[in-house]
């Protein structure tokens, strides 16, 4: 494996491993506008039509729907027009108004970072057609991002990241892989959210060599599926061992006159 993609390896590693208690809070749970600004609707999110470009966001535009603060709004503003410092400033006020906004701490992080030197990782979410599951796990990488980047960075390079919203679609989640894979800043990507989607867009990843990491992906498909796209949560196959092992080893033991008595919690 290439220095490029050991690098991203370690990048998203960190972000994994440090964000795992957001994104494990949400698979468990599963389991059991104005100006210049970009915001972009509901409506507009679930348009298929929408240009690679509009789903992307590295804090230029917000991806995030409803209740967004005007101090969040200046601060998107004034980061698409590189103000860094005045970024950094509507951002920090912004999050004092409400504090759990990952999007917002995320560019927070990329506003601090400015046009300096840095690794680049890209989320690829269904921002647009699952908001819920898509910010749950922006706050995994949020906290790690900034645990990161406040603890001597990664070799001394702070982790900006950004935003994509493929829909949980695969076929926007590929056209979103061949994007990134031309991207030459890019060593990264945490994503996608759904089997289906990051078996499609790991076809790009494993065909361009570019790491990918779904933390919720679960198709036993992806098991040694590519050296270069992984996932942390466990596959279907142990949960469906784990369910047989319970069937036979304890609910066969309640049998009575031919019948299988279930536990009362199942």
């Amino acid at each position: 494996m290439s220095q490029k993609n050991e690098t991203a390896v370690l990048a998203l590693a960190l972000v994994l491993t440090v964000g795992i208690v957001g994104v494990g809070a949400w698979w468990f749970a599963n389991q059991n506008s104005g100006g210049n600004l970009n915001i972009l609707t509901s409506n507009q999110k679930n348009d298929s039509n929408l240009s690679i470009q509009e789903r992307m966001s590295f804090g230029e535009k917000t991806l995030i729907t409803g209740d967004i603060t005007p101090l969040k709004k200046e601060g998107i503003q004034a980061l698409a027009a590189q103000n860094y410092a005045k970024a950094i400033t509507n951002l920090e006020s912004s999050l004092k108004l409400k504090l759990n906004d990952p999007e917002a701490v995320i560019y927070l992080n990329n506003a601090r970072i400015g046009s300096g030197k840095n690794y680049t990782i890209v989320a690829s979410l269904p921002v647009g057609t699952d908001p819920n599951v898509a910010l749950e796990i922006l706050r995994g990488i949020a906290q790690a991002q900034n645990e990161v980047n406040t603890s001597g960075a990664i070799k001394g390079v702070p982790l900006k990241v950004g935003i994509a919203n493929d829909n949980d679609n695969p076929a926007i989640s590929k056209q979103i892989a061949v994007s990134l894979v031309k991207n030459q800043q890019v060593l990264g990507v945490v994503g996608p959210n759904t089997s289906d989607a990051t078996l499609a867009a790991g076809d790009i990843y494993n065909a361009e060599q570019l790491v990918a990491i779904s933390p919720t992906s679960t198709s036993v498909k992806i098991s040694n599926f590519s050296r270069y796209v992984f996932r942390t949560v466990p596959s279907d196959f142990m949960a469906a061992r784990s369910l047989a092992n319970y069937m036979v080893k304890k609910i066969a033991e309640k049998k009575c006159c031919g019948f299988l008595q279930f536990p009362k919690q199942l």
